[in-house]
């Protein structure tokens, strides 16, 4: 028989199938180039990825994410996927904190930034005085009249050193920093970057309107599946099981990608997998090699807990970091997923997980039940259907005191370009970071080829007395 004819020789190649390269594969897509996206696993959505349980047959995720309004690429991408209806957004308050068993709901708007946070003031004193909330003032004020280069340049302290130095109390360094460097950056604030937690605390400053949202279906049916569609409808390619082993070179540029096989496909290359997975595809000595090699795993433990009755009517609570106790942040996904059976399904994470190390999966259920149980007593007479523990070995990487500094762009050299959450984007790691890294790719691909168009979304500008002074002080911070 004669043999079938040869694949065209795609535009791109991009390695990866998470959110970075499934958003820079989406765009060239739709923009009309050919490609081929080589996944080394079964499944794509690498990080934020779902299955269904053995056990009671529903879906869950690696472990419970959630959004925020202000993710403008993601958002953007989920648009053009059909999917962005399938976020259930929490606009009632911003969330729910359980501090000494006392529960804080914590709620926005009606006030320009940053006065959307006065009202919240008879919720907090109770448990921390005025005196320790008036200590961030001096801080407040030069993180709104800095400029993103001036936050940039506190790379090489710690967040807890600059919030000293600073003139913030220490009693709310542990209560409030310690517990948004570990639900921002997944580290200790002594460990985090000054100017990692400082970028989030602009924002936080500069938007009078953040609200949360909660995938209501798991996270490879919300973007993961959806995008491959979307891509091979336009003629692309997704290739699972087909692990990248190098790069080709020819006349001094990346010309195409090796595969573990031995054969290999010719085309500009997007590596968009993690820092650590680079090891396997670049040379000890490749400068990006030696800058991967920085980049520390955050790593974290995710639980999911069934129970026989509905133990709480909330979508979601926090509590304040602790290092006596494990969880942070606590999702009932009944009250988020649609067609959700009976009862409740609680999803919790342990960030930083290193002190969860050396216990079984029966220690950390049993120690998660005893905190479930803090904010809904309910779960004391429910009965727990079935458990599962997700041991997840990189959540994000470390914003380390340097790492900031260190997030390379997305050309590398001539053939070469990377996406992913850990690239220089001007946001935090995160999965708006991922997906504007994806469509930052795309845009330097097809300005290489003379069809340059604007496809990642900027980072959101401060607005009310942020956005003012800001504008009005280009010496800010000094």
């Amino acid at each position: 028989m004669p043999l079938p004819p040869p694949s065209p020789r795609p535009d791109a190649v991009i390695v990866g199938a998470g959110i970075a390269g499934l958003s820079c594969a989406t765009l060239l897509a739709e923009a009309g180039m050919r490609v081929v996206v080589l996944e080394a696993s079964a499944v794509p959505g690498g990080r934020a990825r779902s299955w269904v349980d053995p056990g009671t047959s529903d879906v869950v995720d690696i472990g419970p994410h959630i959004l925020l309004n202000k993710y403008g690429n993601m958002r953007a991408w989920l648009a053009r996927l059909g999917t962005e209806h399938q976020i259930r957004w929490q606009t009632e308050e911003l969330l729910t904190v359980l501090d000494k068993g006392r529960r804080i709901h914590f709620k926005v708007h009606g006030l320009p930034a940053p006065l959307h946070y006065v009202r919240n003031l008879p919720r907090v004193l109770p448990s921390v005085p005025l005196h320790r909330l008036l200590s961030n003032v001096p801080v407040a004020w030069r993180t709104m009249r800095s400029t993103p280069a001036e936050i940039r340049a506190l790379d090489n302290q710690s967040g807890r050193n600059y919030l000293q130095a600073q003139g913030v109390s220490g009693a709310f360094i542990d209560w409030f920093w310690a517990s948004a460097s570990m639900a921002f950056l997944n580290l200790p604030v002594e460990a985090c970057s000054a100017a990692a937690l400082m970028r989030i605390f602009g924002h936080m400053l500069g938007h009078s309107d953040p609200a949360f949202g909660f995938p209501k279906v798991g996270l490879s049916d919300l973007y993961a599946w959806p995008a491959i569609r979307h891509v091979e409808s336009r003629g692309g390619q997704v290739r699972f099981d087909c692990a990248a082993a190098g790069l080709r070179r020819r006349d001094g540029a990346v010309a195409g990608v090796v595969l573990a096989d031995g054969t290999h496909i010719d085309a500009p290359v997007v590596l968009a997998v993690p820092p650590d997975a680079l090891s396997g595809l670049l040379p000890a000595s490749h400068p990006l090699a030696r800058v991967a090699s920085r980049f520390e795993p955050s790593p974290y433990v995710s639980c999911y807990l069934w129970f026989d009755r509905k133990i709480t009517r909330s979508r979601f609570w926090a509590r304040p970091w602790s290092p006596r106790e494990f969880n942070t942040d606590f999702y009932d996904l009944s009250n988020v997923r649609e067609g959700a059976r009976p009862g409740s399904l609680i999803a919790t994470n342990i960030i930083w997980s290193h002190r969860a190390n050396g216990l079984s999966d029966e220690a950390i259920v049993e120690a998660t039940l005893k905190e479930i149980a803090d904010f809904a007593p309910q779960a004391r007479e429910a009965r727990l259907l079935s458990a599962a523990v997700h041991r997840i070995p990189m959540s994000v990487p470390c914003s380390r005191p340097g790492i900031e500094s260190l997030r390379p762009p997305t050309r590398m050299e001539p053939g070469l370009f990377l996406a992913g959450d850990w690239i220089d984007t001007d946001l935090p790691f995160c999965m708006e970071s991922a997906t504007r890294a994806g469509a930052l790719a795309a845009e330097a691909i097809l300005a290489d080829v003379g069809r340059p168009r604007s496809l990642a979304l900027p980072v959101p500008e401060p607005q009310g007395l942020a956005g003012l002074l800001r504008r009005r002080t280009p010496a800010a911070g000094r």
